[in-house]
């Protein structure tokens, strides 16, 4: 798995510390963790964005997209689980389907990470939930966070094509197959347009 540098929790050296700071070097391994897609596809590292970054950003829509389009969803759980959806990459890596782990598998490497990480904390159980809900689909805003992680993707696979990264039409298919909502449909489409000749 291909990161800028080495986890951040090895800087502690096995040291004690509060919970809240061993979880947060735990975490910020996603701020050096390349999300490996766009770099098998020729992104590269210097211009490849990190797992951290792309959960921002899917926070970020789930925000304006829950707000802006979908009334119903309750936006601050939308922004919680986009948050969190990620975060058991920063112990099993950014595993894609590429890498020819099942999915069953990718799901116990994530989970155990996420309960290594959400057991330090306040609200452990709650953290988990909503990061279960995210995994199954069980809620409309888990739904909705699970379009807009793929949404993202094609936003910035536009954005690579912009800066002259090729052709990533391969990223456009996979979002069109998760996208469920006209609302996100009407989005993509919109954002094809946008794409360089």
């Amino acid at each position: 798995m291909k990161t800028k540098a080495a986890p951040p929790l090895a800087l502690l050296q096995g040291r004690k510390t509060l919970p809240l700071i061993e979880a947060y070097f735990e975490l910020n391994h996603l701020k050096q963790l390349f999300r490996q897609g766009w770099l098998r596809v020729g992104i590269p590292p210097e211009r490849c964005e990190s797992v951290a970054e792309h959960s921002f950003f899917v926070a970020l829509l789930g925000l304006f997209v829950a707000e802006g389009f979908f009334p119903q969803a309750d936006a601050s759980k939308v922004v919680r689980i986009a948050l969190l959806h990620d975060l058991g990459e920063a112990y099993a890596g950014d595993i894609t389907p590429h890498d020819g782990v099942d999915k069953a598998a990718k799901h116990a490497l994530e989970r155990r990470a996420v309960e290594t990480i959400f057991g330090k904390l306040p609200r452990a159980a709650e953290y988990l939930s909503l990061w279960d809900e995210y995994e199954h689909g069980t809620s409309f805003e888990a739904r909705l966070v699970r379009q807009l992680d793929r949404l993202e993707m094609g936003l910035q696979a536009c954005v690579y094509e912009h800066h002259g990264m090729g052709d990533l039409s391969q990223f456009y298919a996979s979002v069109d197959k998760a996208l469920e909502s006209p609302e996100l449909r009407a989005v993509l489409a919109e954002l094809e347009s946008l794409r360089p000749a």
